[in-house]
């Protein structure tokens, strides 16, 4: 297999730089040879050539595309400085990042899941798509994805409305600030939130039917009385 060193990596983020301020309407070839050799490295049994590939792969633009599910792979990442660098550069390349992320869902680390779900949440309203597998989510047993799958919701725009039922049973959430959130995300959907609060209003918990209350006082009671 071939070796690469610290300087031959360092030359190709420098080509790769080079490679991407140039006009072609398809990536140039020693781009796309470029990114077949770096995405090799993404797979380097040393962190820092691992971290040095993804800083390189987001040099060449559009061209790194062709590695999205290599680099979401690198959510999976060991080290949470080169799966935070995937997940930056993940991020850049928006929605054709949304599948190969949301693959990551099905990972047994909640650390990879909560990460696939933020990096989703910084892509925003292009992710919309990935609404409904964020939503499922929202019953995770970790409270730190579930927590991130809130506000990941929170930046998909008006998408996040398909979300409402299952923001509405987090109220119910055994985490606070699980809970919290979800009231807090569910007050700025607005109006389309109140049949799915009302029920709430009449909950068990004591917690849950203030959270509701609050949420309907958010909304404002001149839609409630609509």
């Amino acid at each position: 297999m071939r070796q690469f060193t610290f300087s031959s990596m360092m030359f190709l983020s420098i080509v790769c730089g080079g490679l991407a301020g140039t006009a072609h309407a398809s990536p140039p070839p020693l781009a796309v040879a470029a990114v077949a050799a770096l995405e090799e490295r993404l797979h380097d049994g040393n962190t820092s050539v691992r971290q040095a590939a993804v800083s390189a792969l987001a040099e060449l633009g559009p061209a790194a595309k062709a590695a999205i599910p290599t680099l979401a792979r690198m959510l999976r990442d060991p080290d949470r400085y080169v799966a935070g660098a995937a997940s930056h550069l993940l991020e850049n390349m928006g929605l054709a990042s949304v599948p190969s992320v949301v693959a990551q869902f099905q990972s047994t680390d909640p650390q990879v899941r909560a990460l696939a779900v933020q990096t989703l949440r910084q892509i925003g309203p292009d992710a919309k798509d990935a609404v409904p597998a964020i939503a499922q989510l929202l019953w995770d047993p970790n409270a730190s994805v579930r927590h991130a799958a809130v506000y990941a919701l929170r930046e998909m725009g008006p998408a996040n409305k398909a979300a409402i039922p299952a923001l509405a049973e987090r109220l119910r959430d055994p985490d606070q600030y699980v809970a919290i959130d979800a009231a807090h995300n569910l007050g700025r959907i607005g109006p389309e939130s109140i049949p799915s609060l009302m029920p709430l209003l009449r909950d068990g918990d004591p917690r849950v039917r203030e959270r509701a209350a609050l949420t309907l006082r958010q909304i404002g009671i001149e839609n409630v009385s609509k």
